[in-house]
């Protein structure tokens, strides 16, 4: 699952029928578990990858500190100072892809709380709704 598919549900999901406010007022509990349960799966995601890029920039440390070589990779040919090595690990391509992946996880997690505080907010939208064909009917 990615965001432009939770983007596509949601657009789905978020049409209230006029006419039908009984049916969308029951099926609030049902959106907001499978919403909840997306944002749930994205955040231990994240999480994930955050323990991964400590990993990665620790083993980037060492590699560039020249303390190991790494299986895949020539020994760094470099001879840089130690308050250097933060700055070449900061700008290593494998730290800096798990950082994109962490911060893509930041945006659907947003996104998908943003989502649920809409769900959250649909009693209040449907009885608004109610009231005011109420009012319009004259009752």
């Amino acid at each position: 699952m990615d965001l432009e598919k939770i983007q596509r549900m949601w657009e789905k999901d978020s049409v209230i029928d006029e006419v039908m406010l009984d049916e969308a007022s029951l099926k609030i509990p049902q959106l907001h578990a499978k919403y909840l349960t997306i944002y749930n799966d994205f955040k231990l995601l994240k999480t994930k990858a955050e323990f991964e890029v400590k990993k990665i920039k620790h083993s980037r440390w060492l590699y560039y500190s020249g303390k190991q070589v790494l299986e895949d990779e020539e020994p760094f040919q470099h001879k840089i100072m130690k308050s250097d090595v933060p700055t070449w690990v900061a700008v290593d391509e494998k730290v800096n892809r798990t950082e994109i992946k962490i911060e893509y996880y930041n945006t659907v997690i947003y996104t998908l709380s943003e989502i649920l505080k809409q769900i959250n907010n649909r009693n209040f939208m449907i009885k608004n709704a109610l009231e005011w064909r109420r009012f319009t009917n004259g009752g």
